[in-house]
């Protein structure tokens, strides 16, 4: 704390260090703040680091009689925000931002972009970072977040109006026939129940309608769900479970056990409860009830809710109840020790996977084998490709991927980046190192062509040789396209023709034969004489073999050559279809 200076000291009438439970409050006393200067050396003299005092301030001067009251928990930030971000401790439903959901080992599965379901059926573990945020008082005062900071005990100042006013547009703001026959005013039943348990009425209200929702449609207060009717649980005590029937269930057996027959009762039960367990501990505000940092006895595990927002949301309704904003409101506010400099900010939307679900290299396989964790790969490919196709998807369909399709390599080592990027943006990298073998003489390579161990395919009909050997090459080599014969080939080239490779002495290294996908009578065409050599074929009449077999397999299923090679080579005839040769 800064010097208090004599001018100062000269404004306060008492203070009062307060401890309870290991958390010391330091509560000043102060006459009206005659300027702005005073205010500020008062929220200094309570206990407030320089980083509050501003917003403070601003609210001070549109509402000079609210007090503010500095509890300083004693506490590590780092540490609380460790504490709070166990996982399955603070929750936010399926439904929102993804950036607001916990990534953490066990609340969330990278390989599926799944999050595990905490309470009921769509409630997951929220971000450190978000909690961060929802924790840090700086982000919240201002005159609409302020209540969630708000004394909850009982004052005379809170009227049946400022109920009401919560209630409307909820299921609570008309009377019901209560199951004692009685009718039940639940603006008036607030009221009553708060002047008896000393508990605000407007925290109620407003903590029923957080449980309830505005339509109120839960089986836990409709008295009808089978096994416990006539029993109600308003505030949701005891209703927890991995399934909404779960959830449920628990909390009607604790409505039934507890006696609360009518919904009179339930609301002065849950009531009670609020009074014993929380408000007479020092989580005496949604804050507190919700961020348990001052009962030591339980710190960080006697949390009344489980929604990491339900302070704030809570806190608006409170503030909504009171028409009258001139009372002397008392708002106790948390400081921590070796808090950032400003606010914790959280600006990030969005699906943060940036996982790839597969990887692969056509025709080849990945070392080490694929796992969408780890990042390096790398494959050997020998010299004669000289081009290879890389394929991947990202885990969510949100993500983006880059480095994909077909690319050259060149010889020796080649390293490509596939980048799968977030829908929030962040980025994953994976790196393929791919070595290129040196080609032997002789080697033949083509980027258009696929170059096997006996044949070359990829030929459309009616290539030339001379088109066809210019998108082929050879180390070291010189190549020729001969017929069935031997004689060289310069027109059309066909199924049966060789591409014959030479070395530097003019010897013959390597040969390849050409195989066109439907030619099966080797003429370099489609057309019925191959299916006539095929229907032989199939009769038995005249075997077809070595690449005109291969050639005969018109459909490519590898099933062998049958009828439906035939109707492909006729539609292909027709010019109803293309039979593929890539």
């Amino acid at each position: 704390m800064k010097n208090i200076t004599k001018r100062a000291l000269g404004i306060i009438l008492s203070a009062a260090i307060v401890i309870a439970g290991g958390t010391w409050q330091y509560s000043v006393n102060v006459k009206a703040a005659q300027t702005d200067a005073d205010f500020v050396m008062q929220m200094q003299a309570a206990g407030f680091p320089d980083s509050y005092i501003d917003s403070l301030a601003a609210v001070h001067a549109k509402h000079p009689a609210w007090q503010f009251e500095a509890v300083n928990t004693g506490l590590e930030w780092s540490t609380v925000i460790e504490k709070e971000s166990r996982n399955g401790w603070n929750l936010v439903p399926k439904s929102s931002d993804d950036a607001r959901k916990s990534t953490a080992s066990g609340a969330y599965d990278w390989y599926t972009n799944t999050w595990t379901v905490y309470d009921g059926s769509s409630w997951v573990g929220a971000n450190s970072d978000y909690i961060a945020y929802c924790m840090d008082p700086r982000n919240f005062l201002d005159e609409t977040n302020l209540f969630q900071f708000e004394r909850l005990s009982y004052s005379s100042t809170q009227t049946i109006e400022g109920v009401q006013a919560i209630l409307a547009g909820t299921f609570m703001e008309n009377e019901v026939e209560d199951a004692d026959g009685t009718t039940l005013n639940y603006a008036e039943a607030f009221v009553q129940i708060g002047q008896e348990t000393g508990v605000s009425p407007y925290h109620l209200a407003s903590r029923v309608r957080q449980e309830q929702g505005l339509k109120g449609t839960s089986s836990l207060i409709s008295g009808t769900y089978k096994g416990y009717e006539g029993y109600y649980n308003y505030f949701n005590v005891g209703a927890s479970g991995v399934t909404s029937t779960l959830v449920i269930q628990n909390g009607l057996a604790y409505a039934k056990n507890a006696g609360w027959d009518t919904r009179y009762k339930a609301l002065l039960g849950g009531a009670k409860l609020l009074a014993k367990n929380y408000i007479s501990v020092g989580q005496d505000t949604l804050y507190f009830q919700k961020f348990n940092v001052v009962n030591h006895a339980a710190l960080y595990s006697h949390q009344y809710m489980s929604n990491v927002t339900a302070a704030i949301t809570e806190g608006k309704k409170l503030g909504e109840g009171y028409t009258d904003k001139k009372q002397a409101f008392v708002f106790r506010i948390p400081v921590y020790n070796n808090m950032p400099e400003s606010a914790v900010t959280f600006t990030a939307t969005g699906n943060p996977n940036n996982y790839l679900k597969s990887l692969e290299v056509t025709g080849y396989t990945l070392t080490p084998s694929f796992d969408g964790a780890t990042e390096k790969y790398s494959i050997v490919v020998e010299g004669s490709v000289d081009s290879i196709s890389i394929a991947a998807s990202a885990v969510a369909s949100t993500s983006s991927v880059t480095g994909t399709g077909k690319t050259a390599l060149k010889t020796g080592t080649n390293t490509f980046e596939i980048i799968c990027t977030s829908q929030s943006g962040n980025a994953k990298t994976y790196t393929l190192t791919v070595v290129r073998q040196e080609l032997e003489v002789g080697e033949v390579t083509s980027s258009v062509y696929k170059i096997g161990s006996k044949y070359i395919t990829g030929l459309k009909p009616g290539v030339k040789a001379s088109d066809f050997l210019g998108k082929i090459s050879a180390e070291g080599a010189t190549l020729k396209v001969v017929d069935a014969s031997g004689k060289e080939k310069t027109g059309k080239l066909a199924t049966g023709n060789k591409l014959q490779v030479y070395d530097s002495k003019n010897e013959l290294v390597k040969s390849y034969e050409i195989v066109i996908y439907g030619d099966a009578n080797g003429d370099g065409d489609i057309n019925v004489l191959d299916m006539i050599k095929v229907n032989r074929h199939i009769l038995g009449l005249g075997k077809l073999s070595g690449c005109y077999l291969t050639a005969a397999d018109a459909n490519r299923d590898n099933a062998g050559v049958n009828v439906l090679d035939m109707i492909f080579i006729n539609r292909h005839a027709l010019g109803l279809t293309t039979i593929k040769q890539d």
